[in-house]
């Protein structure tokens, strides 16, 4: 790991990380980030999806505050993904930002899943959306790549 310290990521290693985060499902299996700090307040995400988890029904204020902080979650993930995508960076630097952005897409997904119901029709709708805008956004970059190398 020490060599990926100091040694900055190739292109081809870059394009591999971006498919990846951008596939259906890199969430899958990841771990959620313990703590996360956004806009200067720190949220204990990892015990936040487990509380949750173990409610049958959040509270109002505590599923208002899960609302709020979702966005900010996506644009996080966002945000890491569009410094994978431009930014020169070390091999340890790029899989720290990879992990955190499905990890933070992971937190997302179980978060919609428990404020809808634990796989009610609420959630079983938005994933099914959300499929279908991921694979309309896949087939988008292969065809931007099959046009790339022509």
């Amino acid at each position: 790991m020490e060599n990926a310290d100091m040694e900055f990521i190739t292109e081809p290693e870059r394009k591999k990380l971006l498919w990846s985060l951008r596939s259906d499902f890199a969430w899958a299996g990841k771990k959620i980030p313990e703590n996360v700090e956004i806009e200067g307040k720190e949220y204990r995400l990892r015990d936040m999806v487990r509380e949750l988890g173990e409610k049958e029904f959040p509270e109002p204020e505590e599923a208002a505050e899960i609302r709020a902080i979702l966005p900010k979650l996506e644009a996080r993930a966002k945000a890491n993904e569009e410094l994978l995508e431009t930014e020169e960076l070390t091999k340890a630097e790029a899989s720290e930002l990879y992990e955190e952005a499905v990890g933070l897409l992971r937190a997302v997904m179980e978060l919609k899943d428990k404020l809808g119901g634990k796989g009610g029709e609420a959630s079983a709708e938005e994933f099914k959306r959300m499929l279908t805008a991921q694979k309309v956004a896949d087939e988008k970059r292969w065809q931007q790549f099959i046009k790339s190398i022509k």
